[in-house]
Order: C-alpha cells, then structure tokens, then sequence
C-alpha cells in the first residue's frame, strides 16, 4: 500500500520531468513577419535557450549546419569526431517585434564558443544577402566592443548558409528537460538515503528507500533509452 501511494505521488514529478517542453507558439505574431536565421554558437544547449528568453524570438531549433559537401545527415558522433560541422541554432523571430541587427547583439551575448573550434566556433550563417550585408556591417562596427569574458565581434565568422540537420530529439530543449529530472533525482537520493524517516512508519522506510532508488535507477534508464529512440536527425 506505501509503495501505491508513493507511485501515486511521483506520478505528476516524473510526467513533468520528462516531458518534452512544447515550442513558443508562432501564431501569437504574424505569419508574415517570422524570419529565420542560423547561428553557430559554441554548444547549443544553452545558447538555444537563452534566445528563447529574446522578446521577438519564437522558436530555437539545435541543428547540425556548415559542411556544404554533406551528401547525408550527420549524427552527433560524426559531429563530434569531424571538423566539417558546426553545432548551429536556428533561430525563428518575429522582425516586427526584434530586428536582424538587435537579433545579431543577442546571438552575440548568448554565444558559447571556443576558439579554434569548428563544432563550436562563433559563426553567423546569412540567409541571404541583406543578411550577409547587415552582419558585415554589425561586425565591422562593433568589431572591437568586447564582451565581460573577453571575446570580440571581430573573432566571429560569417559564413553563407548551408544546410541544417535539426538534431536529435534528445538535444531540443536540453536543460528545460534536465533540470526537473535532476532535482527529480537529488529529491529521490535523499528519500533513498533516508530524509523521510522522522515521518515514515518504521515499517514502510526499508520500502520506501528501495522504492528511491529504483526509480533513480529507472531515469537512468530512461536517459540512455531516449538517446537511443530519439536519435533521428532531419534537414530542414
């Protein structure tokens, strides 16, 4: 009967830590006025994210970009162990709420990049020639405003777009769907080390802690299945 109604309780904490966050919905602007760019900025995780947090910004897509050669898609192995792609965000705005130039100082701020990294070097891939235009002239402008860490405009490349793969499915929204599952699993940890004692029956605790860390056992599980169901990766 405990272990029911602990499964009972976990239910609504583990439906959430696994659920995938849905996108901004586009329909709130017009659908006239969604653009779309392509950046390369360092790993995609969190950059992907913190654009999200850009008013004008509707959509972030990670992505697999700059090997114009490419005759198929890669895979995040090939990624890692080449030097042909880029980790890229593809990026979906609004140009009547945010600007390319205003989009370009966001990317620019938000970016994770490593020098002398091709997977995570500091690209802006331009759509077309207003784009190639603006940038060039963004980082001729500002090519010595440096950021706090250091980094400058001028260090960035810009290059002309080439096709995007949107990576697997496991990399969208990366850190919207760790960080639940990881206080999911400390908040388990500490139920399976015994937090709960002082309030569960002496008779319950020894299932209880065994209940903790099956479940820790079975996130575990589910992260490396995930890697493995959620592994298809397709151009856009």
């Amino acid at each position: 009967m405990m272990n029911r109604s602990l499964s009972l309780l976990l239910l609504p904490l583990l439906a959430s830590a696994f659920h995938s966050p849905a996108r901004q919905a586009s329909c709130q602007s017009s659908l006239g006025a969604i653009k779309e760019s392509t950046f390369g900025m360092g790993c995609f995780w969190e950059p992907s994210e913190e654009l999200l947090k850009v008013d004008g910004v509707v959509d972030t897509i990670a992505g697999y970009t700059g090997n114009p050669s490419a005759t198929e898609a890669p895979t995040y192995d090939t990624v890692c162990f080449g030097r042909q792609w880029v980790e890229g965000v593809r990026v979906k705005y609004d140009d009547e709420k945010i600007s390319y130039e205003q989009l370009l100082e966001a990317f620019f701020q938000a970016q994770k990049p490593k020098l002398g990294s091709r997977q995570y070097g500091s690209v802006i891939f331009a759509h077309d020639e207003e784009q190639q235009k603006i940038a060039s002239e963004w980082k001729s402008q500002n090519a010595n405003d440096q950021r706090d860490d250091g980094f400058l405009p001028d260090w960035t490349e810009i290059e002309t777009q080439s096709k995007f793969f949107q990576a697997e499915g496991y990399h969208q929204r990366y850190w919207q769907k760790q960080r639940p599952r990881f206080a999911l699993i400390i908040g388990l940890l500490a139920v399976a080390t015994g937090a709960l004692n002082n309030v569960v029956p002496d008779a319950y605790q020894q299932s209880v802690e065994t209940f903790a860390n099956g479940s820790v056992l079975a996130i575990g599980l589910f992260q490396l299945l995930e890697r493995v169901l959620d592994a298809k990766v397709v151009e856009l």
